[in-house]
């Protein structure tokens, strides 16, 4: 006996095409989410480390966290400056690592904690020579020996509290437990020279643009470049798009927790001191 083989048609074989691609429209951008969620958690454990060695150094160093350059030949503003200082690696081979990320690595003992998975590892050798970043001659050295990731860290502490103000005393900052001390993802402007490159800001500060229009929580200073790069719309031009996602932020007091911007940039009426302050940022109240 002969057995009649029946092929599948043209019209199933569509079908079955047309659900294989259903399925991988709904199940992909879950897999994305779930690959976001796993890099964001990725960045908190990475901050939470960094923000844990910082206040172990502060415990080894008459309760005092590390200022930006730890050289001994100056601080941020101050002038003359010896290199490397704040985003200025310099192009000396010989140069030390002597930065905030820097100063505190034999209590991490691990570079790699200093990068946000959700960004990726600076392109050092595209980013230094970029003249929206440096403009000066790649050393290869200076990538080896953490120079360079020490001036643009994108874990990124809080300039109010080592430079600008409390000059990294702990026993300055009123409410560790609501305090900033430090995010793990911040990144040199919207630029995409520099978020494409991974490029980090070292030191944030405050900046919403509505209060202060206000009159309210006047710093002075323009964008302070905390990144929220976790599920933001996107990851270069606009401000809004860059602050429609979620930072992973270090408190004074070690533990980290996810902010939007509104409730990291919030200023709001203190009636300790009877004015508007930053909630986040201002140690004094």
């Amino acid at each position: 006996m002969t057995r009649n083989r029946r092929s599948f048609t043209l019209i199933e074989l569509l079908v079955v095409i047309a659900i294989i691609a259903i399925l991988a429209a709904i199940l992909f951008p879950v897999f994305a989410q779930a690959r976001a969620s796993a890099r964001a958690i990725s960045c908190i454990s990475n901050t939470k480390q960094t923000s844990l060695a910082a206040l172990m150094y502060a415990q080894d160093y008459d309760e005092t966290l590390p200022r930006h350059d730890n050289n001994g030949s100056c601080y941020y503003g101050d002038k003359p400056c010896g290199l490397p200082d704040w985003g200025m690696p310099g192009t000396d081979p010989n140069a030390p690592a002597a930065m905030f990320f820097n100063v505190i690595q034999p209590y991490i003992k691990n570079t790699a904690v200093g990068y946000c998975p959700e960004i990726g590892n600076t392109n050092w050798q595209a980013a230094i020579p970029d003249p929206n970043t440096y403009g000066q001659p790649y050393v290869p050295a200076l990538e080896q020996n953490g120079v360079y990731q020490g001036c643009f860290a994108q874990q990124a502490v809080n300039i109010v509290l080592i430079d600008w103000g409390a000059k990294g005393k702990l026993s300055a900052f009123s409410r560790p437990a609501d305090l900033i001390l430090m995010t793990g993802d911040s990144v040199w402007g919207p630029d995409p020279g520099n978020t494409g490159n991974g490029v980090g800001n070292l030191g944030v500060w405050p900046n919403n643009a509505v209060a202060e229009a206000q009159g309210h929580c006047a710093w002075g200073w323009d964008e302070g470049w905390v990144w929220f790069v976790h599920r933001a719309t996107a990851r270069s031009g606009s401000l809004d798009a860059l602050h429609s996602g979620r930072a992973n932020i270090a408190m004074a007091d070690g533990h980290v927790k996810s902010f939007t911007y509104n409730e990291l940039e919030s200023c709001d009426f203190n009636t300790n001191s009877n004015q508007w302050v930053y909630t986040h940022w201002d140690y004094r109240y």
